[in-house]
């Protein structure tokens, strides 16, 4: 079988058969290069953000250490 007869046009809205599109030639395989060395830059303002965050989340985790060890001494509902 020819690749020219491996698909058949079909008719669509009784309108006739498409025409066929040409064949593609495969493409030619890339050459793969050397990687480039990346460096990461990162900018005054990203460094305080992220400095923010975690001093956030660490503030937070001191926090709830802190009612867990409070609320582990006393009763339902703080009553003693």
């Amino acid at each position: 079988m020819s690749p020219e007869t491996d698909r058949i046009p079909v008719p669509t809205n009784g309108k006739g058969p498409h025409p066929m599109p040409p064949a593609v030639p495969a493409p030619a395989p890339l050459e793969v290069a050397e990687p480039e060395e990346t460096t990461i830059v990162v900018t005054p303002a990203q460094l305080a953000v992220g400095f923010g965050i975690i001093a956030s989340l660490i503030l937070l985790l001191v926090r709830q250490l802190r009612r867990r060890g409070r609320s582990s001494s006393r009763r339902l509902f703080g009553r003693r």
